[in-house]
């Protein structure tokens, strides 16, 4: 499916406007030559509201233990990012962490360097309206950020027939009892893939099965529900590729989503009891002209699953669209094609009816989990 990716260095210096006595450049643009993670003054520590003159404000180097106080406020701010330096690209940070626009959140530094604040703004939002102010103040020192995320992982009752992967107007009966015979099997295998991808992190995955935490967990629920995406949504391309000469194959579906609808992801991981679903039925071989590869085989539904909910989980945990080939990408028709993992690449915004990508910000989720978790 064509994107219109832009590379838009309008969000490298995206404006908000200073106030009086606040910062002497106006319209947020940089001089020629300046790099905002290299040159510019960090802000101070002290817990006054400013308004931002850029999008990246510095923090300054700050060591391991250090805890922040951080809250930016605008009508277009969408989330809040905390970045790291990026040995490997001197014009951009790594996302280490972030939190809720328009009120206060804890950050406390789990890798020493020099880090900073940056405000992600609505893409659709207008020029005039993307203005910020930030404060920023020694938080509570005794604030310490989860050693682990736990997420329970459900499959409901007829998650793979009913409807599932079944067309209830093509099926045979026999290719529904072969996806019902195939339900432990495939449930099995989708556990043990995700317990595989999330090795060696701090996400833990569980079985419904399991013996519960004595803390909060998260839980990612495979369904049977086919979920069609609303009038104006911009989701994952269709399974299959939409088709010129198939009309009846052109309907846009949702494969998966933090809930409730609408929550996108959870920046900086700071809810630690967060769902997401994973919706089977949108994976349905529907019809002789729009059976797809996704289920042509265990391993396509094992794959088309497990990396679906491995991309949702990777939202609960503050992780981004990327414009890569890897799980974060947000189309699942690629899950079933080859193996997934989880790469380093720049962050993919939402729009309405495209992506933006943010040449600023660099994902890379093995340090992203790394700089939220307090692991030993």
């Amino acid at each position: 499916m064509r994107r219109n990716l832009r590379n838009s260095a309008l969000l490298l210096l995206a404006a908000v406007w200073p106030v009086a006595g606040g910062c002497d450049i106006l319209g947020g643009l940089l001089p020629d030559g300046v790099n905002p993670f290299e040159d510019l003054a960090p802000v101070a520590l002290d817990g006054i509201a400013r308004r931002m003159a850029y999008d990246v404000a510095p923090l300054g180097e700050l060591d391991a233990g250090t805890v922040l106080q951080v809250e930016v406020t605008g009508q277009a701010v969408a989330a809040v990012l905390i970045l790291a330096e990026d040995p490997a690209a001197a014009e951009a940070g790594r996302l280490a962490g972030g939190g809720p626009a328009n009120e206060a959140f804890n950050y406390r530094v789990q890798v020493p360097g020099r880090y900073y604040v940056f405000a992600l703004f609505d893409p659709q939002a207008g020029a005039n309206q993307r203005r910020a102010t930030l404060a920023v103040s020694f938080g509570d020192a005794a604030y310490r950020p989860p050693a682990r995320q736990v997420v329970r992982v459900v499959f409901e009752d007829g998650y793979l027939t009913e409807p599932g992967l079944v067309d209830p107007e093509s099926f045979t009966a026999e290719e529904v009892q072969v996806l019902a015979n195939l339900s432990d099997l495939v449930r099995a295998e989708v556990l043990a893939r995700l317990r595989l991808l999330f090795a060696d992190t701090p996400i833990e995955i569980l079985d419904e099965d399991d013996p519960l935490p004595d803390g909060p967990w998260s839980e990612l629920r495979y369904v049977a529900e086919r979920r069609l995406a609303e009038a104006g949504e911009w989701f994952d391309a269709t399974v299959p590729p939409l088709l010129p000469d198939h009309p009846e194959c052109q309907d846009v579906v949702i494969f998966g989503e933090v809930l409730p609808h609408g929550a996108f992801l959870d920046p900086g991981n700071q809810v630690l009891d967060d769902q997401a679903a994973v919706y089977v039925g949108s994976f349905q071989g529907r019809g002789t002209n729009c059976r797809s590869a996704a289920i042509d085989s265990v391993t396509s539904i094992v794959l088309g699953l497990a990396h679906t909910g491995a991309h949702e989980i990777g939202h609960l945990v503050g992780l981004y669209h990327v414009p890569l080939t890897d799980i974060m990408n947000r189309s699942p028709t690629l899950a079933f094609q080859r193996e997934l993992s989880f790469g380093r690449g720049q962050l993919l915004v939402e729009d309405a009816d495209q992506g933006q990508v943010l040449t600023t910000v660099i994902q890379d989720p093995a340090f992203h989990l790394e700089a939220i978790f307090d692991t030993p």
